[in-house]
């Protein structure tokens, strides 16, 4: 039998009681020159049934996920953002849920809890990229919460990536749901960057940063070019056209 999650999508804090990309003509951000860090690590099962959102499966085997969005222009100026999510099915289909997001600036942070939703807020993402590696420390007001170190770094085939659909906890019509987005990418015209020994440090305490452990290492890469940050959305019914 398949092992649920438990958490209310009620119960996770700054649920946004807004039209997925309501005042918005677009279907999201298109952003140039955006640098996309993406991190998936292995849990044990135990860390992750709680944090999972009612309705959703665990993955086997359980896994987290941490991307850094990093974009030199955006809607609401220079845009970094540092999301944790949780690896899911809904269904047969293979999700992501937000569980939580830091955002860098007060103008940048109350653009993306109205345009993206979920639990967002403010923080610090102090990104270093070069030649011989990548490394990054998030914070929250509460203190570090996440530090990555990416070393061995080898160009690919952009293509080779995959970014799988995101949820995010949202409303539609006054009701809790978990919403649909993604970080769309043209993989065949970007710059793909692999990282053959890396590792992710959450120190412990309070909170689902602190919360979840890093087992064992899956996968970590880069991509560098034009990326689109999509609104949520009510995802389609099973068979629905």
């Amino acid at each position: 039998m398949p092992d649920f999650g438990t958490r209310p999508i009620a119960s996770i804090p700054d649920r946004p009681a807004i039209a997925p990309g309501e005042g918005e003509r677009e279907d999201g951000w298109e952003l140039s020159d955006v640098r996309v860090v993406s991190l998936t690590f292995e849990l044990s099962k135990h860390q992750m049934l709680d944090l999972l959102p009612e309705g959703l499966i665990r993955p086997v085997p359980p896994y987290a996920k941490v991307i850094i969005v990093d974009a030199p222009d955006s809607p609401a100026g220079p845009y970094r953002e540092a999301g944790l999510f949780l690896g899911a099915r809904d269904r047969v289909q293979i999700r992501n849920v937000l569980l939580d997001a830091i955002v860098q600036g007060g103008e940048q942070l109350a653009s993306s809890r109205r345009c993206f939703g979920g639990s967002r807020r403010a923080g610090t993402v102090d990104l270093d990229v070069r030649d011989d590696g990548i490394s990054a420390v998030i914070a929250g007001e509460e203190g570090e919460l996440c530090r990555i170190r990416m070393g061995d770094l080898r160009r690919c085939d952009a293509t080779m990536l995959k970014f799988d659909a995101l949820l995010v906890p949202g409303e539609e019509a006054g009701d809790p749901v978990l919403l649909r987005y993604g970080v769309r990418i043209p993989l065949a015209e970007v710059e793909g960057t692999l990282s053959r020994d890396w590792e992710v440090t959450m120190p412990r305490g309070a909170g689902v940063w602190r919360q979840l452990r890093p087992a064992f290492n899956v996968t970590a890469f880069a991509t560098l070019g034009d990326a689109r940050i999509e609104f949520p959305r009510v995802p389609r019914a099973a068979g629905a056209r």
